[in-house]
């Protein structure tokens, strides 16, 4: 299988992109239980304003159980290629030029915590890599294309 051309990589990593941002923020919002299912195992780094966090389940732990309620607007997303040939094949198939590769994603905008219109947001910027999902999900789940590998959270003035 010829690698496809740059027109591709870049629809591939924006619908991926655009996929995991109008998954992941609804899920901050409204559905925290499901937040662990975001990230890879192990990640190799989670920070929220410089704060390390150990991984998906310390974050979603602390959305659960520290967390106010938060309303999300995204501003902007932006993403570009990583790796195309990220290693996800263990089974020795081989890659994929189509889903083996890495994504760095930029996203920015609006927080507001708390449960008050009337609180003020706060702008935020955040950037991830995403990774393949390895793995298959038990039927009866939706099993997530892409894995946060690595995020950066920031709040900004």
């Amino acid at each position: 299988m010829a690698p496809p051309g740059e027109d591709v990589y870049a629809k591939i990593s924006t619908e991926a992109a655009t996929d995991f941002v109008q998954s992941f923020y609804p899920a901050l919002q409204s559905n925290r239980a499901v937040i662990a299912s975001f990230y890879s195992t192990p990640p190799s780094t989670i920070l929220f304003n410089g704060n390390s966090v150990a991984d998906g389940n310390a974050v979603q732990d602390i959305f659960v159980n520290q967390m106010p309620p938060a309303h999300y607007e995204v501003q902007s997303v932006d993403c570009q290629i990583i790796n195309k040939q990220y290693p996800t094949a263990t089974t020795g198939r081989p890659l994929d030029p189509r889903k083996d590769i890495s994504i760095l994603v930029i996203v920015s905008g609006f927080v507001r915590y708390g449960e008050s219109r009337d609180l003020p947001q706060r702008g935020f910027s955040e950037t991830f890599v995403l990774v393949p999902n390895p793995s298959s999900e038990p039927k009866g789940k939706r099993k997530r294309d892409w894995l946060v590998q690595t995020q950066n959270f920031r709040l900004v003035v």
